[in-house]
């Protein structure tokens, strides 16, 4: 196994689990928020714990990209473009539904990384 193998199998592991992490956390966050009433800086509190696995993604994230070469930089690149590209109509898509379809913006946000990592698996293919 190559050093690149072992960094890419890291960044994965790492993301997945954030990403698990950050699912799990807004589940407890919205069940916490629904059955106790609280003050607006309870609210606030308990949103911002339940973010914090995203900034555990992006901090992987950064750490995987200061550790390659430029090839897979390039590669990540456009797949954060593709992703970007992707999640604009999909938002707005989901907007036209709004009335008739509510979406969880949680769910929306682990598509995105997930749909990040596929997009990088699809780049680094056809490279």
């Amino acid at each position: 196994m190559t050093r690149f193998d072992r960094l890419s199998l890291q960044y994965v592991a790492e993301t997945l689990g954030a990403t698990a992490l950050f699912v799990a956390s807004s589940f407890w966050a919205k069940d916490y928020l629904d059955t106790n009433a609280s003050d607006f800086s309870t609210h606030v509190l308990v949103s911002g714990l339940a973010t914090l696995p995203m900034f555990l993604v992006l901090w992987a994230l950064v750490r995987y990209y200061r550790k390659v070469d430029e090839r897979e930089r390039l590669i990540m690149a456009v797949a954060g473009s593709i992703t970007l590209l992707v999640g604009v109509l999909a938002a707005l898509f989901l907007a036209k539904l709004e009335a008739v379809l509510t979406v969880d913006l949680n769910y929306f946000a682990a598509f995105l990384f997930v749909m990040w990592s596929v997009a990088t698996a699809g780049v680094r293919w056809k490279m």
